[in-house]
């Protein structure tokens, strides 16, 4: 794709709030901004996070109250950005969903600029959450796709262009380096097992009795992964829309290109080459939200020595299976017309992408932690052990025999706590930002030019109805709906 000037989309304050499941808004490359209505951006009350009641707080639609909770989640400062900009956005303050996201990204990249394949894997030595949150590369590409959504949502075909230019300017360097610190984490994580502290620790821990199968333990490893996220159709899409929109047909035909080297079905080719006379109406719904990752680890037996029981947890990240409540169904026109959606992308496929490349270098990991950990508290307390057995056998009256049991015993707890510790403090590192769309679906229409009403409706009943769609000639025109919770 050819290089584009760099350039950071100013986003407009502008914004439309229409009825529907989901406030939605026309993007024709046209200025439409005098009949869209103004609000500034209210800041959220700051509320004490707590898990059940923000759950409970996003499935009634309650976004202000989830926005001033995570203000006091504690969380990564980029998971707590990339979840408020999304939470903007379904509240329909497009302005600072866009300007968060713009926010969000240049954190990201300076997160990215400090931290080094070296002081990742350093970091993850420690535990999986010691690595500071940079974003993945499916999370970078998706903050680059709304930004230009929220732009488009505003009307704003111009500055839905200016991110597009900046993502073709600057992406390929940020996340061509990001797949290269993942190989190189990989590759020292893959040789992890071979460091001398495990060999070391684990002579310690046989010495004390408890023999680790460290070939069997190596071998349960989850397979290893290449697979890289570094293509989004979703985007592709929305650069083919918003430069054919903006009368760009050259550089709309480069990320027709990209598209369809993703193999995304959805059919662009009248977006391209609008039929003399005849306008495109373009309708795009975001559906659900995005899947999870859990922790895949198992508390597992190694080894029991009298009463000191050697259990180890090898933690490592994997794909929830989702139940997806919410998908779109079809979208009809004042006129009559009606169609099905075409999906784009589904989001899911992204985060067990990332998660695959990742599971197998988090399980050695985990290896080199419950092995070195485990002989350090096994070692901690075997002198103390070892001291009450000798008195438990060397007693010769009742009252010593009881203070050498209960030495003994005090040993045994120590130990085992230590063993214990361990295994809870051992977490994958499921983080991920929770509020991207499941899936990203479009449907188009080929249309005389003139005005209509667009009604988008979802398998949940609900229905997003957007009236006063103007839709010129020769050239697309691009409504976005979503239906998320």
């Amino acid at each position: 794709m050819k290089k584009l000037v760099k350039m950071v989309a100013v986003l407009a304050t502008a914004l439309v709030l229409l009825a529907g499941c989901a406030s939605t808004s026309k993007a024709d490359g046209s200025d439409d901004t005098k009949t869209a209505k103004t609000e500034k951006s209210k800041k959220a009350k700051k509320g004490k996070y707590d898990q059940a009641a923000f759950d409970a707080a996003f499935k009634s639609g309650d976004f202000e109250t989830c926005i001033g909770m995570l203000e006091s989640r504690g969380s990564d400062q980029i998971l707590t950005e990339l979840d408020s900009s999304m939470l903007q956005y379904l509240k329909k303050d497009y302005a600072a969903s866009g300007r968060e996201f713009v926010q969000t990204q240049a954190d990201m990249q300076q997160v990215s600029k400090d931290q080094t394949a070296g002081k990742a894997m350093e970091a993850a030595l420690i535990g999986e959450n010691s690595v500071t949150y940079s974003g993945t590369t499916y999370e970078r590409i998706l903050a680059y796709s709304m930004k230009a959504v929220n732009a488009l949502k505003m009307g704003r075909v111009d500055n839905a262009v200016g991110v597009m230019n900046e993502y073709t300017g600057n992406y390929k360097d940020e996340i061509a380096a990001l797949v290269q610190q993942q190989k190189e984490t990989a590759q020292s994580s893959e040789g992890i097992v071979n460091d001398p502290k495990v060999t070391t620790a684990t002579d310690a821990l046989g010495k004390a009795g408890f023999s680790v199968p460290f070939e069997e333990l190596v071998k349960e490893a989850p397979a290893a992964s290449s697979a890289v996220y570094d293509a989004s159709p979703f985007l592709a899409y929305l650069g083919t829309l918003t430069y054919a929109a903006n009368g760009d047909a050259v550089h709309a035909k480069d990320f027709a290109s990209v598209l369809k080297s993703t193999k995304a079905s959805v059919d662009v080719s009248e977006d391209l080459a609008v039929p003399a006379g005849k306008g495109r109406l373009d309708v795009i719904a975001l559906s659900d939200v995005i899947g999870k990752r859990t922790d895949a680890g198992k508390i597992k037996q190694i080894a029991a020595v009298g009463d000191v029981i050697l259990n180890f947890k090898l933690a490592y990240p994997a794909f929830e299976a989702q139940n997806h409540g919410i998908s779109v169904s079809k979208v009809t026109l004042s006129n009559g017309a009606s169609e099905k959606f075409t999906l784009i992308e589904d989001f899911d496929e992204a985060v067990k992408i990332d998660v695959a490349s990742k599971a197998k270098g988090a399980y050695n990991r985990s290896l080199f932690r419950n092995i070195t950990k485990n002989s350090a508290a096994v070692v901690a307390g075997a002198a103390a052990l070892g001291s009450a057995q000798e008195q438990v056998q060397k007693a010769t009256n009742p009252i010593q025999a009881k203070a050498a049991a209960k030495a003994y015993e005090i040993a045994v707890e120590n130990i085992n706590k230590g063993v214990t510790a361990v295994v809870e403090a051992e977490k994958a590192d499921v983080r991920q930002a929770a509020y991207f769309p499941n899936k990203a679906s479009a449907a188009g229409f080929t249309v005389e030019p003139g005005t209509y009403t667009v009604t988008v409706e979802y398998s949940n009943g609900k229905k997003d109805v957007i009236p006063n769609v103007t839709v010129a000639a020769g050239k697309p025109t691009v409504v976005v709906s979503e239906c998320m919770n």
